[in-house]
């Protein structure tokens, strides 16, 4: 199965000129977000090359730049060292860059604005990062008409499209295309008229006001909602029915990773519908969730989310196996609330099987890379 390390070797030679930017090139750009650039890519609308920014970020760093957290892909390091040396790449251009964390807020933003060499600009927001207040925010877009971040993107959105003129495209993988949607749809309807297209890989959905807004609709036509067959992430809520699904035989946090989406020489390999167990773990969710109202959803994600840093973590890449076990023996004795308790202890040991599973992927890599 080809994937996206493929479609640069066919396509890393061929300028956007001859072949035009595709789902996959969109996915790319979306990705280059992924590190820290906190000094090396200016706030302002002050571009510099991608060759530039990798030799800096690389110079300060090193090897241990790959490593962007617990669950973010392994393959973004090589993708990202590739790029500069890519006759389709290499003009890009960074500039715009933002990073904030701000635990006490619930609140995990980052955004930036990726130059093509046609003058197109794509403002790109990041997903959730390792953070737990990150993912905490993930969760609460399910009780908020608008969460932090999401009010973010619509800012830096607007910021943007004064700073830079010409065509836009607004995009983000996770939670950052969950962010995209949004602040399109938040842009005024001058900024709406230069928007392309807005790509939402594999984010998380809407409620079904937001979907019936006017903001949404005027740019709806425009929105590219792209889930692996196998996605968890993306259906959570709702989306448009005006989805993509891509082929991609891993399953979970893997499939989450579009590095490991089935790929072609002109975009992603497509596919008629959700796999059977993502379609059954959407319903199960939203039937959970139903149960619940608002009071109890608060519980739940405060109860949850309190558990996991009771421990002292901060990130994903602090709690090893051992804290979550006791995290889920402390989440079944929770809360008074057995809807809630239940919840807190399935959700927790979801958790554990996906970072069991991921650990020995990569202990298994790390043995074939040292037989090799």
């Amino acid at each position: 199965m080809a994937v996206i390390s493929d479609y640069l070797d066919w396509r890393g030679d061929i300028p956007f000129s001859v072949s035009p930017f595709n789902e996959v090139d969109n996915y790319i750009i979306a990705k280059i977000g992924g590190p820290d650039y906190t000094g090396i890519v200016p706030r302002e609308a002050v571009s510099q090359s991608i060759g530039a920014v990798v030799d800096r970020y690389y110079g300060r760093y090193g090897k241990s730049g790959d490593y962007l957290g617990a669950l973010a892909s392994g393959s973004i390091g090589t993708i990202l060292r590739r790029l500069p040396e890519t006759e389709r790449f290499r003009d890009v251009r960074l500039s715009g860059y933002i990073n904030k964390v701000v635990p006490e807020m619930t609140e995990q933003f980052s955004a930036l604005t990726l130059t093509l060499p046609d003058g197109t600009h794509y403002v790109s927001f990041r997903g959730t990062d390792d953070t737990i207040a990150g993912w905490k925010e993930n969760f609460m877009m399910s009780l908020e008409s608008a969460v932090p971040a999401q009010r973010d993107a619509a800012e830096y959105l607007a910021w943007a499209a004064s700073a830079y003129p010409g065509p836009l495209i607004v995009g983000g993988h996770s939670k950052g295309g969950n962010l995209a949607v949004y602040a399109a749809s938040q842009a005024a309807p001058e900024v709406q008229e230069r928007i392309t297209a807005v790509y939402n890989n594999d984010g998380p959905g809407f409620n079904d006001q937001f979907l019936a807004s006017e903001g949404y609709r005027a740019v709806r036509d425009r929105v590219i909602t792209l889930l692996p067959r196998f996605s968890i992430v993306g259906t959570l809520m709702k989306q448009d029915d005006r989805q993509t699904v891509v082929q991609c035989q891993k399953t979970g946090i893997a499939a989450h990773d579009g590095f490991n989406w089935e790929t072609g020489p002109q975009g992603f390999v497509h596919c008629s519908e959700l796999s059977r167990s993502s379609r059954a773990f959407d319903e199960a969710v939203g039937k959970i969730l139903d149960r619940m109202d608002l009071e109890e959803r608060k519980a739940f994600i405060e109860a949850l989310f309190g558990l996991l840093t009771s421990t002292g973590a901060k990130t994903l890449t602090d709690i090893n196996k051992r804290k979550l076990l006791r995290t889920l023996e402390l989440a079944k004795g929770l809360h008074k609330d057995k809807t809630v308790q239940r919840v807190a202890v399935e959700t927790l040991e979801l958790i554990i099987r996906e970072y069991a599973t991921l650990v020995a992927e990569q202990r298994k890599e790390k043995r074939s890379k040292k037989d090799s």
